[in-house]
């Protein structure tokens, strides 16, 4: 539902899709805040409805014990990746790391935009030159490297319909950071630590204060993000589709 609101003007786009509703026989949310919005800015036809969840693509978590991505932090650092746009909010981890001197940040992604211009020049204003790595688009296994060694993992995004970013480090048992709206909640529940606004140095007291929760209580809460994050199968969401196409079918 991104393009409601980052392209509200995109009448064609509307047209289209109003039209494929009309269409429908059936519709899959991928979150509840999917389906939720989906109603709240169009009508929707009166047909099954289902909500089936992004199935988790990292399965297995292991990698070469000898490899080592080309920028490796001198420092512990939080992970986060996606692509480079004002959505994903990235921004103000840049405010937020002033007040984390302790901690390095990697963002992973496609920088080649104009808000990664942006997120630049706040590097340079605060000279945090030597405290974020920005790796550009990375391979599955530098992603699983910054999972498996960073100390937390961060996403500000402001708007999400599902978020799988968050859901691959709970695969690795790492403490989330994340805002607390669209989806993201949904996704997290009480596992996750979450930011009620953007204010940098309640965000870095934020994180601060979930590294020392995640740390005194690590065994504990590293099984539970990883049985959290396993419940978001491949498998299930595809057994789950197949029984809405069997019942749109009527086999």
């Amino acid at each position: 539902m991104h393009f409601v609101h980052e392209n509200a003007e995109d009448e064609e786009r509307m047209i289209r899709f109003r039209d494929k509703l009309k269409r429908s026989s059936a519709l899959v949310y991928i979150s509840n805040f999917a389906k939720e919005s989906t109603h709240k800015y169009f009508d929707v036809p009166n047909i099954p409805e289902y909500v089936i969840y992004n199935g988790n693509t990292i399965i297995e978590t292991s990698f070469p014990q000898d490899f080592k991505p080309e920028l490796v932090p001198s420092k512990p650092y939080l992970f986060t990746i996606g692509e480079f746009t004002a959505r994903k909010n990235f921004h103000t981890l840049i405010e937020m790391l002033r007040f984390l001197p302790n901690h390095q940040l990697v963002l992973a992604g496609n920088n080649d935009k104009s808000y990664f211009t942006v997120i630049k020049e706040l590097v340079k204003k605060y000279n945090l030159e030597n405290q974020v790595y920005f790796t550009g688009k990375i391979s599955e296994m530098a992603k699983k490297y910054y999972l498996k060694n960073c100390s937390g993992f961060v996403f500000p995004s402001l708007r999400e319909g599902f978020g799988i970013p968050p859901i691959e480090a709970m695969q690795y048992g790492k403490t989330v950071f994340m805002s607390n709206n669209t989806s993201l909640p949904e996704i997290g529940l009480s596992l996750a630590t979450y930011w009620d606004h953007y204010e940098p140095e309640y965000m870095a007291q934020t994180v601060i204060n979930g590294l020392k929760y995640y740390n005194d209580n690590k065994i504990e809460l590293t099984k539970k993000l990883i049985a959290h994050a396993q419940t978001f199968s491949l498998e299930k969401a595809a057994k789950e589709y197949i029984e809405v196409y069997k019942r749109v079918l009527g086999v």
